[in-house]
């Protein structure tokens, strides 16, 4: 929008200062009727004709091949775009057809058995999201989903690829506005807006360069899909048609010092205009009333009177404007900054978000020197699904399917969550020993609550102690929903606890996983 409108100032200052100068000739020929006069005016109508070849090159075509491009900016100025970016390859197709499925899962009354959900996600997450539906229910509350694509600054989605050494993994980013209507009996009762980052962990079992051959996310043994549906050859290990194609294994909505700041120069940006706007109208409106009038004591033509009296209000305006702006960024606009602090954050949050992201990044290249194949990204996806199993889990064994630690007692204290959201998560130490790996971090939880008729939010700050065996250097144990027992051989399931229905084996999941050793809420 700069461009098209310093395009247009251009024209206008050649355009006026050209016919000034004509003006100015004529208005004066009975003095010097000579060479000064002729200059004068020939100089005049070069600039008066450069100007329209200015028109026609740079401010028609904005005009024209742009003008509903340039529209929705000046509309942009009072409301914000709500326009969805397109997809542009299969990942944020996928994306896309997600939360479609999610508003279509969450928008359909009772628990679906089947549901086009389990096309877009892994059987794991989405046996966490029916844990978290069904627990609406028993609250009797309904949640309109919805979200739209947006963008900060930067592109709409980020994707960063990676094998883990079982899978393929995406890790993706959207910019997303999303909306979240609780109902119960038809009646809203809470309403929930986020202009966040949304993650997404994507999963993929890893092709063989063999032909119709993909390779087991457990043993690494080459097989075919159908092989492993059964149990894999090798060791055993049984995977739904879920896990070995292109799902979403977790999804929430993440702060991220890049989206925050992008948004806090959009904010600036979009209320700064505003303020000078504010300031510089009336202050033209009135030097230019007021020109007139006074014009006529000027020894000058009417087209050079009119030049001046307009560039005087517009200098008069632009500073007015800018002192407007200005004013406002340092007293009105940290005021608007706290009154919708879940929109637009301030620059002391900024740099606590950078602060932290840095503290990540240092820990997190500590940890790749342990194990060059993780990642932040996924590991934060895994600790939120494990957070949101908790939550929303009924029984002990659904909880402890990923701790150590006695979480029983949560269960009651979480019985009134209907929705959660991890928004921020935080290394704090890692160290690794001979036998496993141990890292402590730092969760902070916005929590729904419903209680009777009405909603309530909460924060929740949880520090965790995680274990993981040091031979395990794998992130993505979310795939295989069903493993083998190592006792009698027979099936266990991650979705029913880990625990072995023939022999009643539990399965040591620190050998596959990072478990929860230590869970407090702060």
């Amino acid at each position: 929008m700069e461009t098209r409108f310093g395009s247009l100032g251009i024209f206008l200052v050649t355009f006026f200062i050209g016919g000034g100068l004509v003006d100015t000739a004529v208005h004066n020929s009975t003095s010097y009727f000579s060479f000064e006069f002729i200059a004068c005016a020939l100089l005049g109508l070069l600039l008066v004709l450069g100007s329209f070849l200015i028109f026609y090159a740079l401010v028609l075509p904005a005009w024209t091949d742009k003008h509903y491009t340039l529209k929705n900016e000046l509309t942009g100025l009072v409301k914000e775009d709500q326009t969805g970016k397109q997809d542009s390859d299969a990942t944020e197709h996928l994306i896309t057809d997600f939360r479609n499925s999610l508003r279509e899962f969450f928008d359909r009354p009772g628990l679906p058995e089947n549901s086009p959900l389990q096309n877009t996600a892994t059987q794991l997450y989405w046996h966490i999201l029916y844990l978290q539906k069904r627990r609406m229910e028993q609250l009797g509350v309904t949640m309109d989903f919805d979200a739209v694509r947006k963008r900060y600054g930067g592109v709409s989605v980020t994707k960063n690829k990676h094998f883990d050494g079982k899978y393929m993994i995406t890790d993706a980013k959207e910019r997303i506005e999303a909306s979240r209507i609780y109902k119960r009996d038809h009646r809203t009762i809470h309403e929930k807006k986020d202009s966040e980052l949304a993650h997404y962990t994507i999963l993929n079992a890893k092709q063989a360069t063999k032909e119709n051959s993909i390779i087991c996310p457990n043993c690494g043994n080459p097989t075919t899909r159908e092989n492993l549906l059964d149990g894999c050859d090798y060791c055993g290990t049984k995977f739904t048609v879920e896990d070995l194609g292109n799902r979403v294994s977790s999804f929430g909505l993440r702060q991220d010092y890049q989206v925050a700041y992008d948004k806090y120069t959009d904010a600036r940006e979009h209320y700064g205009t505003r303020a000078f706007l504010l300031g510089a109208v009336p202050i033209f409106i009135v030097c230019m009333i007021y020109g007139l009038f006074v014009m006529d004591d000027l020894d000058a033509g009417l087209f050079m009177r009119l030049t001046a009296t307009f560039f005087t209000a517009a200098f008069c305006a632009a500073l007015m404007g800018y002192i407007v702006k200005y004013g406002f960024w340092v007293t009105l606009f940290p005021v608007l900054q706290l009154k919708q602090s879940l929109t637009y954050r301030s620059k002391k949050k900024l740099d606590e978000l950078k602060q932290r992201e840095s503290k990540n990044e240092v820990l997190e290249k500590e940890i790749r020197a342990f194990d060059k194949r993780f990642s932040l990204e996924n590991f934060f996806s895994n600790i939120q699904n494990k957070l949101a199993a908790i939550h929303y889990a009924s029984t002990g064994s659904q909880a402890h399917a990923f701790a150590t630690v006695e979480l029983s007692p949560y269960l009651e204290y979480y019985n009134d969550v209907a929705d959660m959201d991890v928004t921020e998560m935080s290394l704090l130490d890692f160290h690794s020993d001979e036998k496993s790996q141990h890292i402590h971090m730092k969760a902070i939880a916005n929590l729904t609550r419903v209680t009777g008729n009405s909603c309530r939010e909460t924060t929740e700050t949880v520090e965790l102690q995680l274990i993981k065996s040091a031979a395990c250097k794998t992130q993505a144990v979310c795939g295989p929903s069903v493993l083998k027992c190592k006792n009698c051989g027979a099936s266990i399931s991650l979705l029913n606890g880990g625990k072995c229905e023939y022999c009643d084996s539990e399965l040591n999941l620190w050998e596959h996983d990072w478990v929860i050793a230590d869970y407090q809420v702060l």
